[in-house]
């Protein structure tokens, strides 16, 4: 009996068509693959992107009206958001009011301030403001473990006016209403000095309030706050030491204090007069572009998340999403 066997030719077809068959299997896996990392990355910056615009929303939402710019890192110049309509201001700044440690009812109950002053027993002689149920120790409490310092709290808060209609206060110059980036603090009111009495406390300004139309109603200002992109920022600040930062990283300033002449410490245009401080936290990672705009009483905030769809590829996977605050 005669062995049958493959002929050269037989073995190099087979081997041709095992080829072309592991080439589609291959093409088959990779097209399986990149839909599975595109669906899991779309689903990914989904669930990102809302967490981080209602984060940001919670965060602002303790603002103090009025004091909300956009800031210009190449120029070192600043716009209050109203007034802004151009893409150079690409650093989102506001002072917010001490909301944590603010006098709450019901079942967390918290001794801290009611943000009211009485008129009648304030002197304004002795720049003194009486403050109702003001407690000195809880405040300086619960700031000190937000801020993660144990310095007193006197120089270093201040007031912020509410106005006739919890705006704040206008100014014919607002650059020189909250101290940002060098100018004046006319409108933010540093504490020089606290004194508990009762359940109320007498608060002694510095000699900025002379001359300044006073309410009853008033912000408790601690902090400024800032969000920026890694590529709009010093990278090589002292403060990132440690931290992962590249252009697409969103980045969150705060514990500094425009009214003490001090800025954000990865700002990249400090004004001569300025000195860095605060602490920076990452918001997450992955953005191309952030935007903020004001209309009107509230403030719309843009984000989009952008990353290749692959390896070297020339098209990104993006989400861009939106929401309001008020």
């Amino acid at each position: 009996m005669v062995k049958k066997t493959f002929t050269l030719i037989e073995i190099i077809f087979v081997i041709v068509i095992l080829g072309l068959i592991s080439v589609g299997s291959f093409k088959a896996i990779e097209m399986l693959y990149q839909r599975y990392y595109q669906v899991n990355t779309i689903t990914k910056f989904s669930i990102l992107s809302q967490t981080l615009l209602d984060e940001v929303s919670t965060i602002l939402y303790y603002r103090t009206p009025l004091t909300a710019i956009g800031y210009d890192p190449d120029s070192g110049e600043f716009k209050k958001l109203e007034d802004i309509n151009d893409e150079k201001y690409k650093i989102f700044e506001w002072i917010s009011e001490a909301y944590d440690a603010k006098k709450h009812f019901g079942f967390d109950i918290k001794t801290g301030y009611t943000g009211f002053i009485d008129m009648d027993a304030s002197d304004r002689d002795t720049l003194t403001l009486v403050s109702k149920d003001f407690n000195i120790t809880d405040i300086n409490n619960s700031l000190n473990a937000i801020f993660d310092n144990n310095q007193d709290l006197n120089k270093t808060t201040a007031v912020i006016f509410a106005g006739n209609l919890d705006t704040g206060v206008e100014s014919d110059d607002y650059n020189n209403s909250f101290g940002w980036h060098g100018y004046e603090h006319d409108k933010v009111f540093l504490i020089n000095k606290f004194k508990q009495v009762g359940n109320d406390a007498n608060l002694t300004m510095t000699s900025d309030i002379e001359g300044n139309k006073i309410y009853s109603k008033y912000y408790l200002a601690t902090s400024a706050w800032g969000i920026a992109r890694g590529k709009d920022i010093n990278k090589t600040a002292d403060c990132l030491n440690g931290l992962d930062v590249d252009d697409n990283t969103l980045l969150l300033f705060y514990n500094y204090r425009p009214w003490k002449n001090k800025t954000f410490c990865a700002d990249p245009h400090t004004n001569k007069s300025e000195t860095i401080e605060g602490n920076v936290s990452i918001l997450a990672r992955d953005i191309t572009a952030f935007k903020v705009k004001a209309v009107d009483y509230h403030i719309e905030l843009k984000v989009q998340f952008s990353k290749e769809m692959y390896r070297g590829s020339d098209k990104n996977i993006t989400i861009t999403k939106q929401k309001v605050t008020f």
